[in-house]
């Protein structure tokens, strides 16, 4: 110890012997000069995550208060798109739809009879009426004929003359009448009349919607390809909206990635394709490789914490998410620890 304290104070002596200006040797080691220099080589950059999946933790919520009916998962089931997950006691909204979707076939069945007009047996029996009535006009006009001779020699009363020029009448008003019947039933139906059978069938229709909307938000479906991460509620619980309250929490587990918190004095050394090593206090003896994917626009606040006493709470961090390799699998909001390595020749 004191051999090395004369060489240090000699050197100190010769440096400032010599012309009074000299340039000290360096006591430290070039690695220690490279680490206080940042440009000068490449540093790690250390931070702390969370695992999570790689659609992110959904929390899945119906949009109307009522009460559970049923959860038809639990936590580790796997789940796919559109499959029914939970629902609210739904009869009377059931009930609605069912009372639009009879509203709405009697409407089409209305605007159908009006735009093909009446049918064959129908057309048939006017027809028939029509012939009738043509019949018993023939028989008029020919007792009418067979009358007048008679009358005019005498023979027939101008009374029965009168009641025979009013059964013609009769005949000839009745024959108007059933060959107007035939037009009508041959005739297509009238524009206003289609379009009034075509509009109450269209508002039908939107309030079969509206109610089939209804009972759909009683219904829990999944969005995605995942897992059940967590189940909040059981049968029988009220649910409420204000503010919503969440049945079940999904995420795509088939794919795990980190969302790390660097440190804002680190920043300027993190960027995408990076190669990242992810370690765990769990697993102490492994290592998981991963790459830095995204990087958040926005510095934000720390949500990531340890329990070293040093740790500064205060300061901004920005999120970047790492995907993991694929074949690593760890509990989701497992707290980790992230190094992100420097960039490699290729990279620089």
């Amino acid at each position: 110890m004191r051999r090395s304290r004369v060489t240090i104070a000699a050197l100190i002596g010769t440096a400032l012997v010599s012309g009074g200006v000299a340039i000290l040797p360096s006591l430290r080691s070039p690695a220690q000069v490279a680490t206080d220099n940042p440009r000068s080589s490449p540093r790690e950059v250390a931070a702390a995550g969370r695992v999570e999946p790689y659609s992110e933790q959904i929390e899945l919520a119906v949009g109307l208060i009522g009460v559970l009916k049923a959860v038809y998962v639990d936590e580790g089931d796997r789940v796919q798109p559109g499959q029914l997950l939970a629902e609210l006691d739904n009869a009377d909204e059931q009930a609605r739809v069912d009372e639009a979707e009879a509203t709405v076939r009697q409407r089409e069945a209305e605007l159908e009879k009006l735009l093909h007009g009446a049918r064959p047996e129908e057309r048939r029996v006017v027809a028939a009426q029509l012939d009738e009535a043509a019949a018993n006009l023939s028989f008029a006009r020919r007792e009418l004929a067979r009358r007048a001779p008679l009358a005019q020699s005498g023979v027939a009363s101008r009374q029965s003359m009168d009641q025979t020029r009013s059964a013609l009448d009769t005949a000839q008003a009745q024959h108007a009448a059933k060959d107007a019947a035939v037009a009508l039933i041959n005739s297509p139906p009238r524009t206003e009349d289609v379009a009034i059978a075509q509009a109450n069938l269209a508002l039908a229709r939107a309030n079969l919607e509206e109610r089939r909307a209804l009972f759909t938000k009683t219904q829990l479906r999944s969005p995605i390809v995942g897992g059940v991460l967590r189940r909040y509620l059981r049968s029988g619980e009220v649910i409420s909206i204000q503010p919503p309250t969440p049945i079940l929490e999904v995420g795509d587990t088939s794919r795990l990635r980190v969302r790390a918190e660097i440190d804002e004095t680190d920043i300027a050394r993190v960027a995408t394709g990076r190669h990242v090593r992810v370690t765990a206090d769990a697993y102490p003896s492994r290592r998981f490789g991963g790459t830095v994917t995204r990087i958040s626009q926005r510095l934000g606040r720390k949500t990531v914490y340890t329990e070293n006493p040093s740790e500064k709470l205060d300061t901004k961090i920005l999120e970047a998410l790492i995907d993991l390799d694929a074949t690593v699998r760890l509990p989701i909001g497992l707290r980790v620890d992230v190094i992100i390595e420097p960039p490699t020749l290729a990279e620089k």
